[in-house]
């Protein structure tokens, strides 16, 4: 079976959600066929969020997110994936419009977007995620140590659910968040270590990525305290779109089954996170 990962400029769709295309015209796999039973399917995804979902440096889609997807559309002879590329808040975005029929993009569930979307049942990653610090601090260990702070966080993200259901229950002493969307990962590091915000939080994973990027052979953050959350991360699809995400939970299943799961997690990732952590 082909795979078609082909990369568009198409500057109009960029400018109206921000979305680099690589999949040309974004339809819904109700309406667009690669063939005789043979069912398209439009998979949103990121292009900033390394290993899991970014841009090469020749331009090409990459990471887990794409690996795992991959791997899952070799399994699915009726299905052929497509891929359609935009910052984080705009793949769900797309997903609400029904210009992709699948968003990847690291999800966890929460109940906003449980009712909105249909998440997969099948999970392909841990998401365990802590407070991040400068590694000079020691005053934040805690949620409650944020109250009066700044948080970076991003908008639609479970930080930034997480942030906000905790100021919900404290309106006297809430934490600040400043959304930050698009954002990079130096800026995260330079953000956090110069004071421009006091804490983020993120996995121990990246937190040792962005060490070993940015830290100059020493460590520039860590994580503090118990984890904020313990979750794992999810295919979305449309709330109607039950046949596909029953396929891909179907394929997700066999991939673990037969260890392929673990082994993409190991070469991209650096571990095995398709278990807890």
């Amino acid at each position: 079976m082909r795979r078609i990962v082909k990369q568009l400029v198409g500057t109009a769709l960029v400018l109206s959600l921000g979305v680099t295309s690589l999949a040309g015209c974004a339809k819904k796999s109700s309406e667009a066929e690669a063939g005789a039973g043979v069912t398209k399917v439009i998979v949103g995804t990121g292009n900033a969020y390394e290993p899991y979902c970014y841009l090469d440096e020749k331009g090409e889609l990459a990471g887990y997110e794409y690996n795992v997807l991959k791997a899952v559309d070799e399994l699915l002879p009726d299905y052929e994936f497509e891929y359609q590329t935009s910052d984080f808040a705009n793949v769900l975005i797309s997903l609400d419009a029904g210009k992709i029929d699948l968003a990847a993009h690291q999800y966890e569930y929460n109940d906003e977007r449980n009712e909105k979307y249909l998440f997969g049942k099948e999970a392909y990653t841990t998401y365990v995620t802590y407070i991040t610090v400068p590694e000079d601090r020691s005053d934040i260990t805690s949620l409650e140590d944020l109250a009066g702070l700044k948080a970076k966080s991003s908008t639609g993200s479970n930080a930034t659910y997480i942030l906000e259901q905790y100021n919900s229950e404290h309106e006297d002493s809430p934490i600040i968040i400043d959304y930050v969307d698009n954002g990079t990962d130096e800026e995260t590091v330079t953000g956090l270590v110069n004071g421009v915000w006091d804490a983020t939080i993120s996995t121990k994973r990246d937190v040792e990525k962005l060490n070993k990027n940015y830290g100059d052979g020493s460590e520039v953050l860590k994580t503090v305290g118990d984890p904020v959350q313990s979750s794992s991360t999810y295919f979305v699809f449309d709330k109607e779109n039950t046949k596909l995400q029953e396929a891909v939970d179907g394929a997700l299943k066999t991939l673990k089954e037969n260890g392929k799961l673990a082994e993409i997690s190991i070469d991209i990732i650096g571990g095995d996170y398709t278990e807890s952590e």
